[in-house]
């Protein structure tokens, strides 16, 4: 043993005089006060009922009345058991994350392994790249005919004229009602054609174009040999004649429409509006004028043309503003797109609802149920996994030290 230190002395001598002083033996006079503190908390401390401390007892001898009768050597294999069993719990954790990932995958993979693409409502002309149609000049809502695509005529894809006009899109052109207000027109329309047609189905929108007086803002003719070619067109077409134009567009001899979108904005209070502000500007340059003709000084003069120059310039916009927007009213923007391949026939599902769409539904919210739920056990396996190997390192240290103080008794 280590020699006792001279500042832990005072401590001992008085541990010493508290045992003593409980134990009934006499304490010197310096540990007098102490003595009686003793006494006094010794006096005052709860008695354990009798029975209660007899069944501690019979518990504490029942605890380690078994120690004896096993042998040492027992007694080590049972623990040595108990610790393999514990070792073998972050295997079991491991191995249910490891079944979890796979059930996931296959999940996945089976997911994966039916329709993959979707299905398209529009007639697919062509594998190669085709720049799309450009949009209208109004952004309205807009009123889109799909065609119900047909099977290709010949494995070269050559379209016959008789089949061309074959399609189910409407061949009548759209139009909103008479009704005398201020309306801009707009149409998208993709053709499909055979590779080799490409540019006389081109020179066809030419025609058409020409025959009801229309405009070619611009056009872009690419013809090959084989898929791929293409044509776009932006057209300004009258809008009195834009269902006739349409019509006929439509119906080429040797194309076959893809999709048709019409569209129309009606913009009769902006109209009123810009008639209106033209009005007020052209009413203030006349007041001005006759109030120039009466003004007889110099300042007046100078104010007055001031103003005057300022009325005709809001009249030069309003004006142009006016202009434009019956430029837009009277000629409907039209987007033409001719695709140059084969025509990718569609099947359509009828409409209505009925026990079998509504067993494919409920299928599907199935289907994504399950799905929520696998995402959400691979997302608690490894939080899950974690938790185990902490329980598990927590218990195997607490077993441990209780195997310790059993070993020390």
């Amino acid at each position: 043993m280590s020699p006792i230190n001279d500042d832990a002395m005072p401590q001992l001598e008085a541990l010493n005089a508290i045992d003593a002083t409980l134990a009934g033996e006499p304490v010197a006079p310096v540990h007098a006060e102490l003595a009686e503190l003793a006494l006094l908390l010794a006096d005052e401390r709860p008695t354990i009922d009798p029975d209660f401390a007899a069944a501690l007892d019979r518990a504490l001898e029942r605890r380690f009345a078994a120690a004896p009768t096993a042998s040492p050597s027992e007694a080590g294999r049972a623990r040595a058991g108990h610790r393999r069993w514990w070792l073998w719990t972050p295997a079991v954790g491991v191995a249910a994350a490891l079944i979890a990932a796979i059930v996931v995958v296959a999940a996945g993979g089976g997911a994966g392994g039916g329709s993959g693409h979707p299905v398209m409502t529009t007639a697919s002309s062509s594998s190669a790249k085709v720049p799309q149609a450009l949009p209208t000049a109004s952004a309205s809502v807009p009123r889109t005919a799909s065609a119900s695509a047909s099977a290709a005529s010949s494995a070269s894809g050559a379209l016959s004229p008789s089949s061309a006009s074959s399609g189910s899109v409407s061949q009548l052109g759209l139009a909103p009602p008479p009704n005398g207000r201020k309306v801009i027109q707009g149409a998208q329309l993709t053709l499909t054609t055979a590779p080799a047609r490409v540019d006389t189905v081109a020179q066809e929108v030419f025609d058409a174009v020409g025959q009801y007086r229309g405009i070619v803002n611009s056009s872009t003719v690419t013809a090959t040999s084989g898929p791929g070619g293409w044509a776009q067109f932006q057209l300004s077409i009258p809008s009195a004649a834009l269902p006739q134009a349409m019509a006929s567009l439509s119906t080429l001899r040797y194309a076959r429409v893809g999709t048709r979108t019409d569209t129309s904005q009606d913009v009769n209070n902006r109209y009123d509006a810009d008639v209106r502000a033209l009005a007020d500007a052209r009413a203030l340059r006349s007041s001005l004028l006759k109030q120039l003709a009466g003004a007889t000084t110099q300042a007046q003069i100078d104010s007055l043309t001031a103003r005057i120059h300022d009325a005709e310039a809001s009249i030069s916009s309003d004006e142009a503003t006016l202009r434009g927007l019956n430029q837009q009213i009277n000629y409907s923007q039209v987007a033409v797109t001719i695709n140059g391949g084969n025509v990718v026939p569609v099947t359509r599902q009828s409409g209505g609802f009925g026990l079998g769409k509504a067993a494919h539904d409920a299928g599907r919210a199935l289907t994504v149920a399950a799905g929520i739920a696998l995402i959400a056990v691979a997302a608690l396996v490894p939080l899950g996994l974690v938790a185990a190997l902490a329980w598990w390192v927590i218990s195997v240290s607490r077993r441990r030290r209780r195997e310790q103080a059993l070993d020390l008794v």
